[in-house]
This record gives structure tokens, C-alpha cells and sequence, in this order.
């Protein structure tokens, strides 16, 4: 048994997240965590934006902090240690529906794997995006086709059947989906278009919807995979860009792809974002800035 004994942590729990666990689960893990000798305190969030609040309340007090839900806990859990005044490590327990930081990290996402991942692991450190003057996001944020049904779809849906919801909650918006004109301002390039859609992500998986060859992404060398798919205006255009998606080759002429530490985005009106599956709102000009080895989290 690891000596932890004087090692003290914060326990989070998102109780309405993603799937359903049987009730016993989270007290075998609390059991566990005990057992390796922690100085436990479980605390659960009772609304959205509760998790950051724990943090910063308690947050100072403890070694690790240690979160179970989806992406979106995870987000307000980072949100929190990223204003504390004190190097906090994180322990992630992916209770969600797509779990796309999870993924990433390749965490498991069985709860009692994941926390001895937790108890057994190595910590990495992981760059964290700042997304105007004071949103932190952990792996997303977007805007266009499809981003409203991440924080739209209700939360009973995506606990009913799963990643479906989130697709079927988007294939709602495709009568009304139109493009944005954007100028994008990155590494000294100008990217001007009409944008169906546009991410800045640190993560192989966007939305389970977009997936990015897992060589091409690191999560920690202070760079966003910034992806821009431009207007199709014939189906053989729209056909062209989804096979170039399928295949995970983001070459075509419609589809920009940029690696970048820092993106401006000029919009001719404010459009809503998702910041991590939750919603923002935009701003005509927006600047969005990558915090090198930001965190510190076992995996």
C-alpha cells in the first residue's frame, strides 16, 4: 500500500452525469482511495458551475483533486485550479457522455480502472486554452454546425442513450445550418471565408464527431489544432469534405487546418461557442490563447 497518509484529497462528484453507475461504485472508490491511505473529503455538485465553486472554496486545502462526470465537470474542476494560488494535481474519473478529454488522454473509462489510474499512474502535464479574458477550456472550443447540440440536448437524453442524443440533437439543426463569415488571425496568416464550422482543440476527438490522427496531436507542446471547414457549394464539395473528415486527412482546399499557440477570430456578428460541450457567448472579436503545461493530471 502507497504511503499517502498525510496526502490530503478532494473528492468531486457530478452525480447526474452521463451514465448511470450503481450506487455502490462511487463507495467502492472512496474506499479505495482510503485503503492507499488518502485524507479523504467527497463533496457533490448540486448545479452547473458548482464544481469551480468547490475548488476555489476548499480547493487550497488539499493535494489532489479528483473529479467524476463528463466533460463538462472536468472543465469547471480545471477552471477552478487554474485561478487557485496553489499547484493542485488533478485525478479524472470519466463518468460523461463522450468523454472526448478522456479519450485523448486514453483514461479508461471504467470507474474503478479509472481510479487506479488515479492511485497508480504517472502525472503529465497538459496545455489548457484560455478563451477570451477569463473562460479555460480543456480541450474545445467551437463554433457552427452541430455546436449548439452539445449544450442543448438535455442532460436526460445523453443519460438515455448516450452519444446518440448529441447526434440526433444535431441532425435537428441541419435545415438551419448556414455559414459565418470569419477572418481568422494566426501565427502572422490571415484565414478569411464562410465557415460551417470552425474549432481550436487540443484533443484527438472533437464531439465524437471529428476525430484527429492521434500522431499529429500533442497535448502538451503549447499549440491548438485549429480546424476551419469552409462553405461547400455543390455536393460534390460536400462529399469531398466528408470524406476527407472519415479519413481523418484534413487536406482538402475547404478544410484549413493550422497549428498555433494563439487564434483571433473577427466575426461580422457575435455567434454563440461551445466551450468544452458548454455554451458561450461570442463577441465579434474574439482571441483565444494556449497556457503551455497549464495542469498537471494522472494518467
Amino acid at each position: 500500500m502507497a504511503n499517502n497518509q498525510n496526502t490530503k484529497m478532494l473528492f468531486i462528484i457530478n452525480p447526474v452525469a452521463g451514465r448511470t453507475h450503481p450506487k455502490n461504485c462511487f463507495k467502492n472508490v472512496m474506499e479505495l482511495f482510503r485503503s492507499h491511505g488518502y485524507n479523504l473529503t467527497v463533496k457533490k455538485t448540486a448545479a452547473r458551475g458548482h464544481a469551480t465553486e468547490l475548488v476555489l472554496k476548499y480547493g487550497k486545502n488539499y493535494d489532489m483533486i479528483v473529479c467524476s462526470g463528463g466533460d463538462g465537470t472536468l472543465n469547471e474542476v480545471i477552471s477552478g485550479v487554474m485561478r487557485l494560488d496553489k499547484k493542485v494535481t488533478i485525478g479524472y474519473i470519466p463518468s460523461g457522455t463522450t468523454n472526448d478529454f478522456a479519450s485523448s488522454l486514453n483514461l479508461p473509462d471504467k470507474i474503478e480502472t479509472a481510479a487506479m489510474t488515479i492511485l497508480n499512474g504517472q502525472p503529465r502535464t497538459v496545455d489548457i486554452g484560455l478563451f477570451g479574458d477569463n473562460r479555460y477550456f480543456s480541450y474545445i472550443a467551437s463554433f457552427g454546425a452541430f455546436t449548439g447540440s452539445s449544450y442543448s440536448t438535455p442532460q436526460s437524453y445523453k443519460n438515455l442513450i448516450g452519444h446518440l442524443a448529441y447526434i440526433l440533437e444535431g441532425m435537428k439543426d441541419i435545415p438551419n445550418i448556414r455559414p459565418h463569415h470569419v477572418r481568422v488571425e494566426a501565427e502572422g496568416q490571415v484565414y478569411e471565408g464562410d465557415y460551417l464550422f470552425g474549432a481550436v482543440s487540443n484533443s484527438i476527438s472533437i464531439g465524437g464527431l471529428l476525430k484527429l490522427d492521434s500522431n499529429k496531436v500533442d497535448l502538451n507542446d503549447g499549440l491548438f489544432e485549429i480546424i476551419l471547414i469552409q462553405n461547400p457549394k455543390t455536393p460534390l464539395e460536400l462529399s469531398r469534405i466528408l470524406l476527407s473528415i472519415s479519413k481523418r486527412e484534413y487536406n482538402d482546399k475547404l478544410i484549413q487546418f493550422i497549428k498555433a499557440p494563439e487564434a483571433t477570430f473577427y466575426m461580422e456578428d457575435p455567434i454563440p461557442w461551445a466551450i468544452d460541450g458548454e455554451y458561450a457567448e461570442g463577441d465579434k472579436k474574439i482571441t483565444i490563447k494556449n497556457i503551455a503545461n497549464a495542469i498537471t493530471i494522472m494518467v
